[in-house]
């Protein structure tokens, strides 16, 4: 009996074993296939960039290339998390697409040389290619925001004085300093909370999942925490208890806009840093991460579920996918992580009808990304059975 013990004991550790043989050739195949797909030279995007896409969610469909610096910020802030667990090639290959991320984002810098990002190029015209939206630039004209700026200063080896520079400004324009919010629920609206966006003369908004990345810039950033921090973690923590971000994600959230991206932000931020606040609604999390896993049918909501689950401690069932071919066959080029929906910072209820107005809304997409996420998956999954 002893034996047939040991026998099967050992026929688990070998199955184990195998399993994580198999990820880590899975592994280095993803981050090579990544550095693949970045452009080599200025051309339909610029030098260092990964391919992205958007298409107008009313019809015609329109669907055509966009050069938004984001996709490629948020590869690189991905990657970069991650190396600290790979293996000395895989990180070096890693920290090489990093490095030409780089290259790609001073063409979306402020032209005053302030490090704050814009989503499109400087001075070039919002959503390119389109039939219909950018025919308002002078109506919808872009502007510096705090997604893009903390995501590329979070990519990025940047100085202590760039750190500074943003934090002061998100500050600047967080919500009661010069205006008041009015697109958001009444109960919220005399939170001085950091707002989505940078310019002077933009309404402060909120996003639950723009929110989600200023907090984490200011602790990984290690930025003194001032009011604004604990009022926007005050915030977060009240759309927790009201379990907005499951019964009204598209209002909280207008540029993320999905229940599963949203626990994916708040599970990133809470798995990486300790926030007593928020990690009282950890098992609510939990839960309505299970129950959002259940009913998935897109395999990226597959990943990140299991990858928020694994962020916030508790078990994530495998995901049966073991080769890039495999998962090229799913559906992961129809996930829509990030949308612009024009009506975002306007009052209810003209928020409420507009947000879902199909011509004001563009859907963006990024294959590039997505295999960042679904290698995020499988590192974080190796640690988790490391018991790390």
């Amino acid at each position: 009996m002893r034996r047939l013990r040991f026998l099967f004991f050992m026929l688990l550790m070998n199955a184990g074993n195998s399993f994580a043989q198999g990820d880590t050739a899975l592994i280095t195949a993803l981050i090579k296939d990544i550095e693949a797909s970045q452009y080599r030279q200025d051309g339909k995007f610029y030098k260092g960039m990964f391919p992205a896409y958007r298409q107008c969610a009313g019809f015609p469909h329109n669907y055509q290339p966009d050069n938004n610096i984001f996709f490629s910020a948020i590869t690189a802030f991905t990657l970069k998390n991650i190396t600290p667990h790979l293996n000395d090639p895989d990180k070096k290959n890693a920290l090489q697409v990093i490095q030409n991320t780089a290259v790609a984002y001073p063409h979306y810098r402020n032209p005053n040389g302030k490090p704050f990002y814009s989503f499109w190029p400087v001075n070039a015209r919002i959503l390119p290619h389109s039939y219909f939206i950018n025919r308002f630039n002078g109506i919808f004209a872009q502007g510096d925001d705090a997604d893009d700026s903390v995501m590329i200063l979070l990519a990025s080896d940047n100085n202590d004085s760039d750190n500074t520079a943003l934090k002061e400004r998100l500050i600047q324009v967080s919500n009661l300093k010069k205006r008041k919010i009015n697109s958001t629920f009444k109960k919220y609206r005399n939170i001085p909370a950091y707002s989505t966006y940078l310019g002077d003369k933009m309404h402060p908004d909120f996003d639950f999942a723009v929110q989600c990345n200023i907090l984490y810039f200011n602790f990984e950033k290690k930025m003194p925490l001032v009011k604004e921090d604990s009022a926007t973690i005050l915030l977060l923590s009240e759309i927790l208890k009201n379990r907005e971000y499951m019964k009204r994600p598209v209002y909280i959230s207008p540029s993320y806009v999905q229940s599963s991206v949203l626990i994916y932000h708040i599970s990133r931020l809470m798995g990486t840093f300790k926030i007593a606040a928020l990690d009282l609604y950890k098992e609510q999390l939990i839960a309505d991460a299970y129950r959002l896993l259940g009913k998935a049918t897109n395999i990226m909501d597959r990943v990140i579920l299991r990858t928020a689950l694994l962020r916030l401690g508790a078990h994530a069932p495998e995901l049966t996918i073991s080769t890039i071919a495999d998962f090229e066959k799913t559906d992961h080029k129809e996930f829509v992580f990030f949308q612009a929906r024009a009506a975002f910072a306007q009052p209810t209820p003209i928020k409420q009808i507009f947000l879902h107005w199909n011509y004001l809304i563009y859907s963006f997409y990024c294959p590039t990304y997505n295999k960042a996420l679904w290698l995020e998956y499988l590192v974080l999954k190796n640690r988790s059975s490391n018991g790390n």
